[in-house]
């Protein structure tokens, strides 16, 4: 007998509960590929909510440090300025304590903490009230008395204690809810590379993302951070920064009566160099004059570019005019040489006007127009010199001195 060669074809029930029994697999895989994305969604959810709850368990315990700080500092010194870290240390542990509490990071063990946590800080804040309170009333030995007591001491060892174990416990919860978010990821690759090749690329480059968005969520809030406040060129603080700095030391100044003094620094001649040598030698220039000028700063005292060639410089305290006048002639001097291997000496040259708050306006807007029209009468001048501005609020004194030339040496009474 011949052989048969016909290909058997299978029963069509065969056929039919093969068919129906992957079609049930592709439906089980992508009900269970569903469920894994939920999950992943929400470990993504609760790694942003344990970070939020770990960064601000941690700033508790920097703002309770800064507000003892403070408070040490009054106490042994008499000094108010401690009294800004003081206070501000207080207002920020409070509101750090709050958005812990509100990071939605729900494990039990965690919020039962903080409400201890809570009620040792404000131990810790009532303690650190009673002392400066005693130190404003005149009563130094019995403030001193009640942080010898060591019941100050005891507090902060166990808010430490308390803030470390939640540090470490949420710690160890990320590093867990990590690994399964994960192991989860794994198994969703497995199931797309058995529905579709195409969709299993997708879910690896969806991965990587999320792994990666997850990495530098931290490095990222920095740098805003970062990039919000100072100039990208030269790293000072940016006109956005010294407005609030210098908002700031005025509402300060007005409380304590104490001065201080703004230099509204402007170039000459920058404007030749990047015409001359293109904006990029103009860059390296104005990134050169940024780090001569910072070398001469010294405590107290806040550069800022405000854009282009203009620089400001904040001064706290009271000073002479000789006093203005040596430090503009240090800043003057030091962009003298040369800023760049394509300039020679003196290529570019620094004009400076000074206004003395409140001595020159009565508010940031006056003062800073003080200090403007000084500066114009030092460009107006001459250049490369310092002028001050006229005494009185709201007005300038147009005319100049020089440092080079010794005129304000005959004037060393302060600012003020």
């Amino acid at each position: 007998m011949s052989p048969s060669y016909a290909v058997t074809a299978l029963p069509l029930r065969r056929s039919g509960a093969t068919l129906a029994l992957a079609l049930a697999m592709i439906v089980a895989m992508s009900v269970f590929f569903v469920r894994e994305v939920v999950d992943l969604r929400h470990a993504m959810g609760e790694l942003r909510r344990n970070d939020t709850a770990r960064i601000q368990v941690r700033n508790v315990l920097l703002n309770l440090l800064n507000a003892e700080t403070g408070q040490r500092g009054y106490l042994l010194t008499g000094d108010a300025t401690y009294l800004l870290p003081y206070v501000t240390g207080k207002s920020a542990v409070r509101d750090s304590l709050r958005q812990a509490e509100q990071s939605g990071y729900g494990n039990p063990a965690f919020l039962a903490n903080l409400k201890v946590l809570r009620q040792v800080v404000e131990s810790k804040m009532a303690e650190l009230d009673h002392t400066v309170q005693l130190k404003q009333a005149g009563k130094d030995a019995p403030a001193l008395a009640v942080v010898r007591t060591g019941y100050g001491l005891e507090q902060m060892r166990e808010a430490r204690k308390l803030i470390q174990v939640e540090i470490e416990r949420l710690r160890l919860a990320r590093d867990a809810t990590m690994d399964a978010f994960n192991d989860r990821l794994l198994r969703a690759a497995v199931i797309l590379i058995l529905i579709l090749t195409t969709v299993v690329c997708m879910a690896v480059h969806a991965w990587r993302s999320l792994s990666a968005a997850a990495s530098s969520n931290s490095e990222l809030a920095k740098r805003l951070a970062m990039e919000a406040s100072h100039d990208a060129l030269t790293g000072l603080p940016n006109r956005r920064f010294f407005d609030k700095w210098a908002r700031r030391l005025v509402a300060k100044s007005q409380r304590s009566g104490k001065p201080f003094t703004l230099l509204a620094v402007d170039l000459d001649r920058f404007k030749d160099v990047n015409d001359s040598h293109g904006h990029g030698v103009g860059d390296e220039v104005l990134k050169a004059v940024a780090v001569r000028f910072q070398n001469l700063l010294r405590g107290g005292e806040f550069l800022a570019r405000l854009g282009g060639d203009e620089f400001a410089i904040l001064m706290e305290g009271e000073f002479s005019r000789h006093e203005v006048a040596r430090i503009g002639q240090r800043l003057i001097e030091a962009v003298a040489p040369s800023l760049h291997p394509r300039l020679a000496d003196g290529a570019v040259g620094a004009s400076i006007g000074a206004a003395s708050f409140p001595l020159n306006g009565v508010d940031l807007e006056g003062l800073m127009q003080s200090a403007d029209d000084a500066l114009y009468a030092s460009k107006h001048g001459g250049r490369g010199i310092l002028s001050f501005a006229r005494p009185g609020v709201g007005t300038a004194h147009h005319g100049h001195a020089s440092p080079t030339s010794g005129a304000v040496g005959e004037d060393e009474t302060a600012l003020q």
